[in-house]
């Protein structure tokens, strides 16, 4: 996850509240089902649309919630190019790399994360929660 502050802004990328949201969900179905496997979850989950409805309705107040309380600005994610740019330099897996690169792009240089991958890239302050 990515997080600026800009006097009392904070701003993630559309790709970071995806990742979330993902993790929200498949978190609650393992709750619900009793699926700790994670393949076998994401097959149980395409094969029932209603639940992952249901698990969703639960989720999504839940972290537009949070994102209005801390009043945090999403912004649309870096292009393609800028991407692949990014992974050639660096070697992140996709989904961090376009984070990295979305921060490259709007010259975000903090980046607040989970991910000791992001250290490597030189172009981040990174404040490594773990």
């Amino acid at each position: 996850m990515f997080l600026k502050k800009i006097s009392d802004l904070l701003v993630t990328s559309t790709n970071v509240i995806e990742e979330v949201t993902y993790v929200q969900i498949k978190e609650r179905a393992k709750d619900v089902t009793g699926i700790n496997r994670h393949y076998d979850l994401l097959t149980y989950l395409r094969e029932n649309p209603d639940t992952v409805k249901q698990i969703a309705s639960e989720v999504i107040p839940d972290v537009s919630s949070l994102l209005n309380a801390l009043k945090i600005v999403v912004l649309a994610p870096a292009s393609y190019l800028e991407m692949l740019d990014v992974v050639a330099n660096y070697g992140l897996l996709p989904n961090d790399t376009l984070i990295a690169a979305t921060c490259k792009h709007y010259g975000i240089r903090r980046l607040v994360t989970f991910d000791r991958d992001f250290e490597r890239v030189d172009f981040l302050d990174v404040l490594n929660l773990r």
